[in-house]
């Protein structure tokens, strides 16, 4: 059909949102720290300890599987259900989006959260009303916005589009670091970002020693003037000892020249040590052991599997705490039954895996006392179950009772 009316509908104005502070200090090239370095998540990720510290936390939280219970009250024990055909199990396990695998889009979330204090996932929800697909948007994109008491909306700037379209709270997974007014996080960049200022500048101090300063090992000294003729002698004399098929040999110097080593100076020394601490600063940053960011200087086999322990416990253990129940909130209603709940976890027994000689001890010692069966050992080693191996040992139950003329008998 032939549009004949002359004036044309007037499209709807995109909206446009201002710009934040760290946003216009980045278009002006203005420093935000002392040290005169622009620090943002972006930049902050050039160094590698940060990229190290963020990628650690992340691929850790995106290898554990997160699955779904139903608990209740089993005559004063709690009993758990594994709900795996529930939606928010199979989100979270199989299939978040039509573009990423649970891998992708737990580590995404992640390094979203731990760059920028704050990450997004949109929530399509079905006619069932249950959650069908998370789809998460980098921070950049997301204008969150508090519209009044306890009640907010998130304004969604497509990437490719331009679009731009509001959500309100009840569409939106919202995981958070630190926060100051329980809305918004606060990501370790912003908060200790003249620490990483000073990195970045010591980064960019030695990239400018490699451009432009002198780098030489020794020096020929000699107490004669080299005219052209001489000094293209002691130059090609030089060349026969220099690469690394000629390491080692001994150099014969003519017209009294001398060679002189040069040793690395204090300046140097100190910057190398400076450079180590910022390293340090970053593992406090982020609540990891230096050993986790290559920093082995001070390590041994014994404290990496402290460290290792340390980082479930004290790194990984509050994410996941704050992963889980942000997922909780965000995608599950309560239990319509009284006196049952739904609970999300996270299955960090792999993070602590030990060596199979000590897993087959602590198997034998469950199985004798009756706390596990052979099948149940079986299947944490991915073997499949064999006949008789579901009963329990009843070897806890027996008693040795000695009587008074010293001899021994079973209870």
């Amino acid at each position: 059909m032939w549009n004949i009316w002359p004036f044309g509908r007037k499209s709807e104005p995109s909206e446009q949102r201002s710009m934040t502070i760290d946003e216009f200090l980045a278009m002006a090239g203005i420093p935000n720290t002392g040290s005169g370095e622009y620090v943002s998540a972006g930049t902050a990720e050039s160094l590698p300890a940060v990229m190290n510290a963020v990628s650690v936390i992340s691929e850790a939280v995106a290898t554990m599987p997160c699955y779904l219970y139903r608990v209740r009250n089993d005559n004063g024990r709690e009993a758990r259900e594994w709900l795996s055909n529930h939606p928010v199990d199979f989100l979270l396990n199989e299939q978040p989006n039509d573009c990423q695998t649970p891998y992708q889009f737990k580590r995404t979330m992640m390094r979203h959260c731990l760059l920028n204090g704050n990450a997004y996932a949109v929530i399509q929800w079905g006619r069932d009303g249950q959650p069908q697909s998370l789809h998460p948007y980098a921070p950049g994109a997301v204008v969150p916005e508090r519209i009044g008491q306890h009640k907010y909306k998130y304004t969604i700037t497509e990437p490719f589009t331009g679009a731009v379209r509001t959500y309100l709270q009840e569409e939106i997974l919202h995981l958070r670091y630190s926060t100051d007014d329980g809305f918004l996080g606060r990501s370790p960049i912003t908060t200790c970002r003249e620490a990483l200022g000073l990195g970045l500048a010591q980064q960019r101090h030695g990239a400018s020693i490699m451009k432009d300063g002198m780098m030489a090992a020794g020096v020929v000294t000699t107490a004669e003037w080299l005219d052209s003729v001489k000094g293209k002698q002691a130059l090609d004399a030089l060349e026969r000892y220099k690469g690394a098929r000629n390491a080692g040999k001994t150099p014969i110097l003519e017209g009294g020249m001398d060679y002189k080593q040069l040793g690395m100076s204090n300046q140097d020394a100190e910057w190398l040590a400076s450079r180590r601490f910022t390293i340090e600063d970053i593992a406090r940053m982020f609540n990891v052991s230096p050993i986790f960011l290559q920093e082995y200087s001070n390590s041994t086999y014994s404290n990496f599997s402290e460290a290792s322990r340390a980082f479930l416990t004290m790194t990984m253990r509050p994410w996941l705490a704050n992963f889980e129940q942000q997922i909780k909130s965000a995608l599950l209603v309560a239990s319509p039954v009284p006196g049952t709940r739904y609970q999300v976890e996270f299955d960090s027994a792999d993070l602590l895996r030990a060596t199979p000689t000590e897993r087959y001890a602590t198997y034998e010692r469950g199985i004798k006392n009756g706390i596990m069966n052979p099948n149940e050992a079986r299947e944490r080693e991915g073997m499949p179950p064999r006949e008789g191996g579901d009963e329990f040992s009843q070897a806890w139950k027996q008693e040795v009772k000695i009587s008074k003329d010293g001899k021994e008998g079973d209870a």
